[in-house]
């Protein structure tokens, strides 16, 4: 994995910097233990406004010591914008030198994620015109105003466009850098990471986010037939039958579902089934075998043998899990 920068300007919001840099010097901890591997993920924080020997203010008594200033920065592989507290225009208008940067470094092969309102950087630099985008709520109506070429996404908390990535809340930025964490040290350790930092366990079904990238695909036949198994995850699925519902012979349909979705049908069906299982979890105090039941598995012992092994923990640990995150009166 090559360096991560996590670009530091007047009023950037510190959460969005230290949280994910602890979660990926978690990861490397967690891989080191789980497989005895020394993978290497590089984080800097990097100053916009200022240079590398100069403390940035982030908080009244809080100051960090910037590694790089923007041009002494190393290629960064993933750049990280925070948000902005307050207006961001004020920022924004003074960092013709930060939009440069970005237009050099996206043009280079760089992937950058912006958190709420850190978003108006990339779409000043003219790089989210004509593609989605999401910000902070607060803001939709001001940026979709100063920003009409942008398709802003208002029912989306994450949106890719090529390597572009726009998270609308820092608990949105934790689910993305779950993502980016199980795509370099692998599943096993993402979930770990997921366990301790994240809100709550996200569908393992499909990314959690709305993409113009390979997350959707033109095959209607085969969105038809997801459409179909989205509404019906409490039966059993039948490869069989799900061919004969999208018209196509099983060989036919088993090969363009699996290029269009990047995994089986019968795989596929097996991530809705837990992950309509996950939601009963949180939301209801149903029985194991209540919850069996509904969502299509044939006994209790069988569901949370199942739940184990794709969550690894069991679905009471899970109910607990959850139940434990969320806040009551």
């Amino acid at each position: 994995m090559g360096p991560s920068l996590f670009i530091c300007y007047p009023r950037a919001l510190l959460t969005s910097i230290s949280l994910p840099m602890e979660m990926i010097a978690a990861a490397t901890s967690v891989a080191r233990i789980k497989r005895a591997e020394n993978r290497h993920w590089q984080c800097h924080i990097v100053a916009a406004h200022s240079n590398a020997k100069e403390p940035i203010e982030f908080a009244k008594g809080l100051n960090i010591l910037p590694s790089y200033d923007l041009s002494n920065s190393p290629q960064p592989q993933t750049i990280f914008l925070p948000p902005i507290w307050g207006k961001p225009d004020v920022i924004v208008d003074k960092s013709p030198q930060l939009v440069d940067w970005l237009l050099q470094q996206h043009e280079s092969g760089a992937q950058i994620c912006a958190t709420g309102t850190g978003v108006c950087l990339l779409a000043q630099a003219g790089l989210l015109d004509g593609k989605v985008a999401t910000t902070h709520w607060y803001y939709f109506d001001e940026f979709e105003n100063k920003y009409p070429d942008v398709s802003l996404q208002r029912h989306h908390f994450i949106t890719q466009a090529g390597r572009l990535f726009c998270c609308g809340s820092i608990n949105a930025l934790v689910d993305l850098t779950v993502y980016f964490i199980e795509s370099y040290f692998g599943k096993d350790v993402s979930q770990v990471i997921e366990q301790h930092f994240s809100h709550e366990i996200n569908r393992t079904y499909d990314k959690p986010w709305y993409s113009t990238g390979t997350s959707r695909h033109p095959d209607e036949g085969i969105i038809e037939v997801q459409q179909w198994m989205q509404s019906h995850y409490s039966q059993e699925f039948n490869l069989k039958a799900l061919a004969e519902l999208a018209n196509m012979s099983v060989r036919n349909f088993s090969r363009r579902f699996k290029v269009a979705v990047g995994k089986s049908a019968l795989a596929y069906g097996a991530d809705l089934k837990m992950q309509a299982a996950r939601d009963l979890l949180k939301k209801t105090n149903l029985s194991h075998q209540d919850i069996a039941d509904q969502v299509g598995f044939k006994d209790a012992a069988y569901f949370s043998r199942q739940f184990k092994l794709k969550n690894k923990i069991t679905p009471k640990e899970y109910r607990e899990m959850v139940r434990g995150k969320l806040f009551n009166l």
